[in-house]
């Protein structure tokens, strides 16, 4: 199988849409998924306006999912909530869903994952590590860090207005390897 990854396009916002208004996905990423909606979210990254960069993930040429990946520093409100669990560091940060039912539990979470790191080591060359804050109850989802061998840092209560940030989460840190 062969992961690859093209950047998000307007083309793509009609398949993000239907994503996210699949139930394995809404119940992780809450929020209004017509496609108003997301323009109104994603048109900023789109356009230049937001510094996040968001990916369609392909295997073997076929749209299974969706990567994004920032720098903490560009998210002064994230930042000081991940500061408050784990310290401060230089990182990135990425989210993740896969949105094709026929993908979910095949083991490609932890295959995006993992080859979504490099893309993110290239990007953001000063960022020292990776963090992801995920869900306590999203099993799935922190499993499949484990395997793309994030470690998990704390476990607790973020402080954030954003409803998928809500309730118990973990945070998970992969730490850039040393040359």
């Amino acid at each position: 199988m062969r992961t690859s990854f093209t950047p998000l396009r307007r083309a793509d916002l009609d398949l993000l849409s239907r994503w996210l208004g699949t139930a394995h996905v809404e119940q992780w990423w809450p929020g209004p998924n017509d496609l108003v909606s997301i323009e109104r979210k994603y048109g900023p990254l789109l356009d230049g306006v937001d510094p996040t960069r968001a990916f369609i993930c392909h295997v073997d040429g076929h749209p299974i999912g969706f990567v994004q990946a920032y720098r903490l520093a560009d998210e002064p409100t994230w930042r000081a909530t991940i500061t408050a669990a784990i310290g401060n560091v230089e990182a990135a940060g990425i989210d993740y869903f896969i949105g094709e039912v026929d993908f979910v539990g095949r083991g490609l979470g932890s295959r995006m994952i993992g080859d979504f790191v490099a893309t993110v080591w290239d990007m953001y060359g000063e960022s020292s590590c990776i963090v992801v804050a995920v869900q306590q109850g999203n099993a799935a989802s922190w499993r499949a860090l484990e395997r793309a061998t994030f470690a998990r840092r704390w476990a607790g209560h973020l402080d954030s207005d954003d409803p998928s940030d809500q309730g118990p989460a973990f945070v998970y840190v992969l730490e850039r390897p040393r040359p």
